[in-house]
């Protein structure tokens, strides 16, 4: 929709330029522009054809011609469209790659088309460098473009996640064109006096389009709160919609995800039920409305802790999806972007779908689909060191799928014994030569760059993500604002402590915090996998230094940082890391801000919030209980069997219906019963624990 309104603004605005300006020219540049508006796009063309003859050097009117030709062929030759602006380009001595070159507000018009060209192709980054040189001219802008440009430059914003730019834009937008106070924006770095001035200002009641216009900037500016997770402010701007518009598909979306971010997941079901299926045209507006309520089903359903559901609606969103898209002519080799209307350029969901099923399949323990789903998606998204992390997470469980069954001992204590050869005096029990049911790594020497869920692949993974992290940590967001409503806010540097993670927003410093802490991690178990101990080391000393740890890596780095010690022949210096008084609290975030706990108090709904994976153990005298066993087996490495023994007993003892303890306890038991020479003991804990071989 913003693309046709766009280009019937240009062709409104355009009027034949030149030397002198005949009475018979502008009868027909007046009947162009009416049978324009009328969508009798081939009358249209004969008039400006008429025009084109009788001024051949009027870049206005070739950039008219195009604009209507492209119209005419319903949007859908767009390489052609592409060819002619190049054309009116050279002609209008214009470079669009070279923006100093704009200098006249009349070839604004030329930009500004080719800005919106990039964005239906998704190429913001190159579209937002362009409309921030044409939003230098948009004081002496005519009114209906001006407005166009301000709402294309706000979308690309957002598009590339900067909502407190946008923010920032919006205040001084309002203060041009949509309110009569002559106010200055606050120079403060937070968003409530942005959002305390907002209140203040009472806005102007003009035209329609003029209304039109502010409707739109308050659906930015729901959208901006929703991005910055500021939930208040969001609820307010919806509430302020609906009173001047009424409930639109775009209030009600914005309401379905102010719910699903406050927790509300029932409330935010109910209000995408109430859409209805016919809502979006796809060939239209390249949106299909049961590929949206599919993949929002999914991600409501996912947080609910239900990934097999959220699997289901993600998979039938694909389904929508490959529909949609056959729906459409396919693509020539010759013109890419021709034979499709322009608003389905950019329509195919398939792979920001296969993110999302990728991470529910992975909650749901199909580690091997959400590998293949997630090496889809990172094709795309490889710039995003959360989804490299995901691809690992897969690795290890394809690995191993978890530890929690190493704590079951009614069905691991038949693991304890191999078999039993020889009878009555020569009888012998052999024991297991290992409890571990973890797959052994590769040793075909195959290449870690093979995708394959492999704990090889996986080291290459974290790789990836550590070198897509950040060095140190940026200081806390600010919100650029300029220093008075009378210059435009978009000089200002691009926000440097954000970290690029789509489809999803980017990371802010507390996200990229835990995710390091994370793959740090992850890291020092898959190098203990692969026997590369001097690495395992080096990641989880690198963990235990990070500035806010939680407590659950807290422990994970001990750990690692321990068995590492040990394999490197490291024992006391392992020792110091196995102090069960390193394990106070299992935290799963690091800590939040002051005043990031207090607004997410306040924010978040009345359902309760639960992790989307169990982790284990889950209490704190398991994780005790687990520390002392590690120190039990440091002891007997190290040959004091008796302090081992100790240990050993204090583990035992502490088991009970709060503390699970994990089956490799009676195996070291009967390691160090054997060492002390106890035979009698050892046979009474096999009689005790494998009662089959009595």
């Amino acid at each position: 929709m913003a693309e046709k309104e766009g280009e019937v603004e240009k062709a409104k605005a355009e009027a034949p330029a030149g030397p002198v300006i005949s009475d018979q020219e502008k009868d027909w540049a007046q009947a162009a522009l009416t049978d324009f508006n009328r969508n009798s796009y081939s009358s249209c063309l004969q008039h400006l054809l008429k025009l084109e003859a009788s001024r051949p050097q009027d870049t206005k009117v070739a950039h008219n011609k195009a604009i209507v030709e492209y119209h005419k062929s319903d949007l859908k030759k767009t390489d052609q469209f592409r060819k002619n602006m190049n054309l009116v380009c050279s002609q209008a001595h214009v470079n669009i790659e070279d923006l100093d070159s704009l200098e006249d507000v009349e070839h604004c018009v030329i930009y500004f088309n080719q800005a919106v060209l990039l964005y239906h192709l998704k190429q913001y980054n190159t579209a937002l460098k362009i409309m921030q040189k044409v939003f230098s001219f948009i004081e002496p802008m005519e009114e209906s473009l001006a407005h166009r440009v301000c709402l294309l430059l706000t979308e690309l914003q957002l598009c590339l996640y900067q909502p407190d730019k946008t923010l920032s834009l919006i205040a001084y937008i309002e203060n041009q064109f949509v309110v009569s106070t002559d106010s200055v924006i606050s120079s403060e770095k937070d968003i409530k006096p942005l959002e305390r001035e907002h209140k203040e200002k009472k806005p102007v009641t003009g035209d329609a389009a003029t209304d039109t216009f502010r409707l739109k900037l308050l659906q930015y500016r729901a959208r901006c709160y929703l991005m910055m997770h500021a939930l208040k402010a969001c609820k307010r701007e919806i509430k302020n919609l609906i009173t001047a518009g009424g409930p639109t598909l775009t209030s009600v979306l914005l309401k379905g995800n102010l719910e699903y971010q406050r927790g509300n997941y029932r409330k935010a079901m109910k209000v995408i039920n109430s859409i209805p299926q016919s809502s979006l045209s796809f060939k239209e507006l390249g949106e299909s409305a049961p590929v949206l309520y599919y993949s929002n089903m999914g991600c409501i359903h996912h947080y609910m802790g239900k990934p097999h559901l959220a699997c289901y609606y993600l998979q039938k969103a694909l389904q929508e999806n490959e529909t949609a898209m056959k729906s459409l002519p396919k693509a020539e080799t010759a013109e890419p972007y021709s034979g499709r209307p322009l608003y389905t350029l950019g329509s195919n969901k398939g792979h920001e779908l296969m993110y999302n099923l990728g991470v529910s399949l992975l909650h749901a323990g199909r580690p091997i689909q959400a590998f293949d789903c997630l090496t889809e998606a990172v094709q795309v998204y490889h710039m995003n060191p959360r989804l490299w992390l995901r691809l690992a997470e897969c690795c290890v469980m394809a690995h191993k799928s978890d530890n929690e069954s190493d704590f079951n001992f009614h069905a691991r204590r038949r693991d304890l014994v191999q078999g039993v050869v020889g009878t009555g005096t020569h009888r012998k029990i052999i024991l297991t030569p290992q409890l571990s049911r973890d797959t052994k790594y590769s040793c075909e020497g195959q290449s870690f760059a093979v995708p394959v869920a492999t704990v090889e692949f996986a080291s290459l993974c974290l790789r990836n993500a550590l070198l897509l992290l950040p060095e140190s940590q940026a200081e806390e967001p600010t919100l650029p604002t300029p220093d008075s409503t009378d210059a435009p806010p978009v000089a200002s540097s691009p926000c440097s402590h954000y970290v690029y993670a789509a489809p999803s927003n980017p990371l802010g410093p507390h996200e990229v915090v835990n995710l390091r802490c994370s793959v740090l991690a992850m890291s020092a178990y898959v190098a203990l996998c692969l026997g590369d101990y001097v690495v395992a080391l080096d990641h989880a000393e690198m963990l235990l230094v990070q500035p806010a740890l939680s407590g659950v890596h807290r422990m994970l780095g001990h750990l690692y940082a321990a068995e590492a010690l040990v394999l490197l022949d490291k024992i006391s210096d392992a020792i110091e890391h196995l102090n069960p008084e390193h394990v106070k609290e299992l935290t799963l975030m690091s800590p939040c801000p002051e005043k990031d706990v207090d607004r997410e108090k306040s924010e978040i709904g009345t359902e309760q919030q639960k992790p989307l994976r169990a982790w284990f153990p889950n209490t704190l005298a398991t994780a005790g209980a687990v520390m002392q066993y590690n120190l039990a087996a440091a002891f007997a490495i190290r040959g004091e069997l008796d302090k081992a023994g100790e240990a050993l007993k204090q583990v035992w003892m502490s088991k009970g219906p709060g503390c699970d303890i994990p089956i490799h306890v009676i195996m070291l038991a009967l390691y160090i019963e054997l060492q002390l020479g106890h035979a009698d003991i050892s046979r009474s804990i096999v009689k005790q624990h494998s009662p089959q071989y009595r």
